[in-house]
Formats: structure tokens, C-alpha cells, sequence
């Protein structure tokens, strides 16, 4: 079982939307996972993507000029491989300062998984799809 990550390339991304369809509709039941919600959530971001054994089994999003994380997706049948954690080691070496990210304070496995990586709590807000925890990283280089 071998696990990489790379820089998204275009021909990637219809893969990426199908994880994002996939992720979204098990995690997230009542927001839109369509391959269109999935186009306007990375406009003017750089995804990479994870790949076991030949296949993208996830993705992460970022918008570098805050370095914002927007999204960070496992296709559900590959959560707790790793693939999570080697895309935020891999964004966060190119990172030029901390990072930040929003996670849905009802989604308590992935706000547990960035408190165990050294993610920390900032702030919070209340979006339509409920209320959010703002995370950052200072940690340094991994």
C-alpha cells in the first residue's frame, strides 16, 4: 500500500469532484454535492491530491494568499489511511506562515483530527449550514 500526494492536475479534477459528491453527501446530508458545487468551492484555489495505490482517494484545497485551507476531503472509504494527514504536511510545507481553516462544529471527527495534528481553536461563527469552529496552525515546518 503506497501513499503519495502531488499538486492537482486538471484531468484530476473530475475525481476530485467525485469525492467532494461522495464526502459531502455522507458528512454533510443536507448541503449540495454536485459536481457544480464542487467547481465553485475551489475557484482561485490549488488542490493536491492523495493517491493509494495508484487511485486519488482525496483532495485538499487552498487559497494561498491567506493560506486558507477551504476543503479537505477523504473519500469515505480511505479515512484513517493517513491520506488526511499527508495533505496537510504537504500544504503546510509551502505555507508562508500559519494556516487556517473552518470546520462545521457538528463535524466533531474532523475537529478532533485537527486538535490531534496541533490545530487550535481562534474563533467561531455561524454560517447557513451551522455554526463553525476557525482553526489555526502555527506549528512551524513539519
Amino acid at each position: 500500500m503506497t501513499l503519495a500526494v502531488r499538486r492537482a492536475r486538471p484531468a484530476d479534477l473530475p475525481v476530485c469532484a467525485d469525492i467532494y459528491i461522495v464526502t459531502v453527501s455522507v458528512t454533510f446530508p443536507g448541503e449540495p454535492a454536485t459536481a457544480a458545487a464542487f467547481a465553485e468551492s475551489i475557484v482561485g484555489e490549488e488542490q493536491w491530491v492523495a493517491i493509494l495505490d495508484g487511485d486519488i482517494i482525496g483532495y485538499i484545497s487552498v487559497y494561498w494568499p491567506t493560506n486558507f485551507i477551504h476543503s479537505l476531503y477523504i473519500h469515505p472509504e480511505f479515512q484513517s489511511r493517513g491520506a488526511g494527514r499527508a495533505l496537510l504536511a504537504e500544504v503546510r510545507k509551502l505555507a508562508e506562515g500559519d494556516m487556517e481553516l473552518k470546520t462545521d462544529k457538528a463535524n466533531v471527527r474532523a475537529f478532533t483530527f485537527y486538535r490531534r495534528l496541533g490545530w487550535r481553536a481562534v474563533g467561531e461563527g455561524m454560517a447557513a449550514s451551522g455554526p463553525w469552529w476557525r482553526l489555526r496552525w502555527t506549528g512551524g515546518r513539519p
